[in-house]
């Protein structure tokens, strides 16, 4: 087939292949190396990329590999990585892509080329995390299965107990989630269940409902689901949990009990009624209440009279016995008398927790009689002891039905039960209910989550200590030296004082006495807020606020908002950038010693837009050109040729790829222009002085204060920084 496409190409380079030798050959490139007929113009674009980037191509036959291929030998090259250990024309692109990816992790994953790209993708992700995947690899499972063990794995625990190549990965994720919010999924390890009707099932047990209620294989997971999201509502939903009912009727009977539930009945006026004679009995529209209406006066009617007539018009139930021994025999003194009642349905209370540890820390410090914040007043940890009650839960109620005066039941709506509370650190006991510590440490409290993390606490922190590495928070009592070295995965707490010290946490950090690095340079990171009372000759970066009192020649970075407030506080010298704000007491002093102050979109994101713009504008080259070869092919030849061609079917892949690719880009971009519309807003804030020579930059555009300023907020607008007055 190959060689009857060979006889059927005409001679000579295509209008793109041209097109690639002379941009080449107007940027000097030795050209020769991919002028040929036979090189697809894709090809020659990342050849004459390659060449571009000074890159030693010819080291390779290229003409051997296709054009994603030659990409991936490219970007190799470019990375500065032993390209040679996946350059093989026998080995496919996307698992050279592995390889490649996998090097940059100094990770080789040349020893497995054999195995498909989407199973040496796991096995990538699976070292990169430190798990061990290969047992699973060599059993047998597929690319969707081996993920979700691997995510396992990487949660600390394993899908042993429940794995079964028969479940698809869909359904592994459905048991993965379940072992990890400690639902009972031997419930619905089945099978029978498609993974949709096993998320349904595991979805309601993490409400603590009745999954019996419709836990049955021939439920469709549509149906599944509304009676789930009935019981979730606290209905009634066994009256439509039935075979019989499609998942749009159960919606329908949903809906009737919803509004039944959050639009009752209220009494009305307006009766249904039905008389004999001068006697007429009313009833209200809920059937709740029955009234007698007298219309002659001057008759009197006996006990076994109106309980027939009563019961002629059905009325059973809830008949008031004092009103009808009040009015038998005896003239009516009255038009109308309430004479049965019905037992209204009374709603179940609602599931809900009850703690034993506080859920809630305020961590805003105390304000001092100057206005200054009083840092060590804070209470930054709950702490707890392994064993120790957590919580209990309440299951909610039943509702007790009632009964109209006919005879009709009312369904009582059952209170609604609050999901099992997710986390680590702790177990649920055997009750369902009661929530144990599994470990000292620190816990929180959020979204209903509980975390509870190891905490180290140590006296001190000396110059003389190894470098400390702890999976959990830090608590420092006492001070911190220069050149410690502390790194925590929580929080850092330090009640001390703190000299030229290096602190990462991916949590927040407290320093209630600060920190003064002016015997050499500290560094501070916190993936989180850093709040101190002063800091002096630090590195600061912040993913979250930077709060604090004074602030004297640091380089801060806040990905939020910079705050150096309270009676006297001042930001003087050095660099602070927050992108969202700053906001400061003072800034600069009358000494001299000025600031750059900067909010608001920066340089750097520019230039990461514009290498978007460059990775989206190359992409729609490498589309148009695609796009010529897979035309020419359709024009040239007919289905039964170019389906069966091996580059045909390439270029129709690439397309695809690129596309997604592309659209990946454009996507990331209309996320970061959503970003600069928001940094549009930022601002410095100054409620005392912003002293002359203090240089700000927001949104890009940079001045220097060339007079004091008192209580002004600086924006920018058009183009330019304006003030306005406080």
């Amino acid at each position: 087939m190959d060689n009857l496409l060979e006889e059927l190409e005409p001679a000579g380079f295509a209008a793109d292949q041209k097109e690639e030798i002379e941009l080449g050959k107007q940027k000097g490139l030795r050209t020769e190396i991919y002028e040929d007929p036979d090189i697809p113009a894709i090809q020659m674009y990342q050849i004459r990329l390659a060449l571009e980037q000074g890159l030693p191509i010819e080291k390779y036959d290229i003409k051997k590999y296709d054009w994603f291929q030659t990409e991936e030998i490219r970007k190799g090259l470019q990375q500065k990585l032993p390209v040679e250990k996946y350059a093989d024309p026998e080995i496919p692109y996307d698992v050279m892509r592995q390889i490649r990816l996998g090097l940059k992790k100094n990770i080789d994953l040349s020893p497995f080329k054999s195995f498909p790209s989407g199973i040496l993708k796991e096995l990538r992700r699976a070292l990169t995390s430190k798990v061990k995947i290969i047992s699973y690899i060599k059993a047998g499972y597929s690319e969707e299965q081996l993920e979700q063990i691997r995510i396992a794995l990487e949660h600390g625990f394993s899908l042993d107990p429940y794995l079964d190549r028969i479940y698809r990965g869909d359904s592994l994720r459905e048991i993965r989630e379940g072992v990890e919010s400690g639902v009972d999924v031997s419930l619905y390890t089945n099978p029978n269940y498609s993974w949709q009707q096993m998320r349904e099932i595991r979805l309601g047990l993490e409400n603590r409902l009745n999954v019996e209620i419709y836990r049955n294989p021939l439920f469709g997971w549509r149906e599944m689901r509304e009676i789930r999201l009935g019981l979730e509502a606290g209905l009634p939903a066994d009256v439509y949990a039935d075979l019989m009912f499609t998942a749009r009727e159960m919606q329908k009977r949903k809906q009737e009990l919803l509004e039944r539930k959050y639009l009752k009945s209220e009494y009305r006026a307006d009766f249904h009624a039905g008389q004999t004679g001068g006697l007429i009995v009313a009833l209200t529209d809920d059937e709740m209440e029955a009234s007698l209406l007298f219309r002659d006066k001057n008759k009197k009617w006996s006990r076994i009279e109106i309980l027939s007539m009563l019961r002629e018009k059905g009325i059973v139930c809830g008949i008031l016995e004092n009103e009808l021994e009040r009015i038998a025999d005896r003239l009516p003194d009255t038009d109308r008398v309430v004479i049965a009642r019905g037992l209204k349905a009374i709603d179940g209370k609602e599931g809900h927790y009850e703690f034993f540890f506080r859920t809630e820390l305020d961590r805003t410090p105390k304000k001092l009689p100057d206005g200054t914040p009083d840092y060590q007043s804070i209470q930054w940890f709950e702490t707890v002891k392994q064993g120790q009650k957590l919580a209990v839960y309440h299951p909610g109620e039943k509702g007790k039905d009632g009964r109209s005066v006919t005879g009709k039941i009312q369904k009582a709506i059952s209170g609604t039960e609050q999901a099992l509370i997710s986390g680590t650190g702790f177990s649920l006991l055997s009750d369902g209910n009661t929530y144990i510590a599994g470990m000292d440490g620190v816990i929180t409290l959020r979204d209903n989550r509980i975390e509870i993390k190891e905490l180290l606490e140590l006296p001190e922190v000396s110059r003389k200590m190894d470098p400390i590495k702890f999976k959990g928070s830090v608590l420092i009592h006492g001070n911190v030296d220069s050149g410690a070295k502390i790194r925590a995965s929580g929080d850092i707490v330090v009640e001390g004082n703190v000299e030229a010290a290096e602190l990462h946490a991916d949590g927040d950090i407290l320093l209630k006495k600060g920190c003064n690095a002016t015997l050499g340079r500290g560094k501070i990171y916190a993936g989180g807020n850093i709040t101190g009372s002063f800091f002096a000759e630090v590195n600061i970066q912040a993913k979250k606020d930077v709060n604090s009192s004074y602030c004297l020649n640091c380089d801060i970075e806040s990905e939020n908002w910079i705050r150096v407030t309270g009676g006297k506080g001042a930001l003087t010298g050095g660099k602070a950038y927050g992108a969202f704000g700053i906001e400061a007491d003072t800034i600069g002093n009358n000494t001299g010693i000025s600031a750059l102050v900067m909010t608001g979109v920066q340089a750097d994101f520019y230039t990461y837009l514009k290498e978007l713009e460059k990775n989206i504008e190359r992409i729609t080259r490498e589309l148009i050109i695609l796009n010529t070869a897979y035309s020419d092919f359709q024009q040239k030849y007919p289905p039964e040729v170019r389906n069966t061609n091996k580059m045909y079917l390439k270029v129709e892949n690439a397309i695809y790829t690129k596309e997604l690719e592309k659209k990946d880009f454009e996507q990331h971009k209309l996320l970061l222009e959503e970003e600069e519309k928001t940094y549009a807003n930022s601002s410095i804030v100054v409620h005392g002085i912003l002293h002359e020579g203090t240089v700000l930059d927001i949104g890009g555009t940079r001045i220097k204060t060339k007079i004091d300023m008192n209580n002004v907020t600086l924006k920018k607008s058009r183009g330019i920084i304006i003030s306005k007055s406080n």
